[in-house]
């Protein structure tokens, strides 16, 4: 009952503070001002992705990393002279997809000079990235404004841990207006991409500091990571997702359910009541659809976390400008 009663508190203080934030967001912001847009990103997102479909993880994650840091606003594309800017953070140190923002960005400006903001084009850039790995099409709201602050600090603070547990992870969804159920919804990005073995090998090679392992990994898969990620590895990489590595689908639901689930934060999921049960819904191959319609709100949620509209912000001809 206290869990449900929990839920309930986050939706509804979600609902009640994020209905002021993101008003001047619509569908089809540009009809006027830039039209055709959306299919001037998605046929150059085309090109890009018949070359290099790995990229498609790391658009989505780029935006996830860009809105959980001073909102939706492309603060993370950002540059600093002294290292300081969002992407200098450790947990920005592999974000990939920054070129291919800028290269649409240049095109967009080419048809429409300061007019489409390099947070539009993030938001509509990860769309494309899941609808190109057969996941779900959905609309994106746009009139974002980018900001022209950047502080490594803020990313330090802001980003969920890898390693936490639900209850941390929710009070960082709850700061953004995000609800648990955006939580467990958004984790299923994750069956997309790689991580590095600096970020899970801790609990393969020493769970509690005596050098053990974390005994709800499945034993197999755990004894796999180890020989992937020796002591001192930092370069390998594992797929976030077990059972299917390149398609946007249930597989890391079912991954986590299986014990097979790669962060702390993901394992986390399965051993929650409220997330617990999400996870077990989706280890059910007939729950793809309810997925794909979660997983587009839950999208949109994010999408208007922190926006910069109207006045604020500004448009800017490049995305990775300077800040010092």
């Amino acid at each position: 009952m206290a869990s449900s009663t929990r839920f309930l508190i986050f939706v509804v203080a979600a609902s009640l503070l994020a209905s002021f934030a993101w008003a001047d967001l619509q569908y089809d912001f540009y009809n006027t001002s830039c039209p055709g847009v959306e299919t001037l990103v998605r046929e150059a997102l085309t090109e890009v992705f018949a070359d290099d479909s790995t990229v498609r993880a790391g658009l989505l994650r780029l935006h996830f990393h860009d809105c959980f840091v001073r909102g939706c606003d492309a603060s993370i594309m950002i540059n600093s002279n002294n290292g300081t800017a969002e992407k200098n953070a450790d947990p920005n140190l592999t974000l990939r997809g920054y070129e291919v923002i800028e290269a649409i960005k240049a095109k967009v400006e080419a048809a429409c000079p300061l007019v489409v903001s390099c947070a539009d084009i993030m938001a509509m850039a990860a769309r494309d990235a899941v609808k190109f790995s057969e996941g779900p099409d959905y609309l994106v709201e746009t009139g974002r404004r980018d900001g022209n602050v950047s502080m490594m600090a803020d990313a330090l603070s802001d980003l969920p841990p890898a390693d936490g547990n639900v209850t941390v992870l929710t009070k960082f969804f709850a700061v953004k207006n995000l609800t648990m159920k955006d939580l467990v919804v958004l984790s299923g990005a994750h069956t997309l991409g790689v991580a590095h073995c600096p970020s899970f090998s801790y609990r393969v090679q020493n769970y509690t500091g005596v050098g053990d392992q974390d005994p709800s990994l499945e034993t197999e898969y755990a004894e796999g990571l180890n020989a992937t990620c020796e002591p001192d590895n930092f370069a390998s990489v594992v797929p976030l997702d077990a059972v299917t590595t390149n398609e946007f689908d249930l597989g890391y639901f079912q991954s986590v359910y299986a014990g097979k689930g790669l962060l702390g934060s993901d394992d986390a999921l399965r051993h929650d009541s409220l997330t617990g049960a999400y996870v077990s819904l989706m280890n059910n191959a007939s729950s793809l659809d309810t997925f794909f319609a979660d997983f587009a709100v839950s999208m949109i949620n994010m999408g208007r976390v922190g926006v910069l509209t109207g006045t604020d912000g500004e448009i800017r001809a490049t995305c990775g400008i300077y800040v010092d």
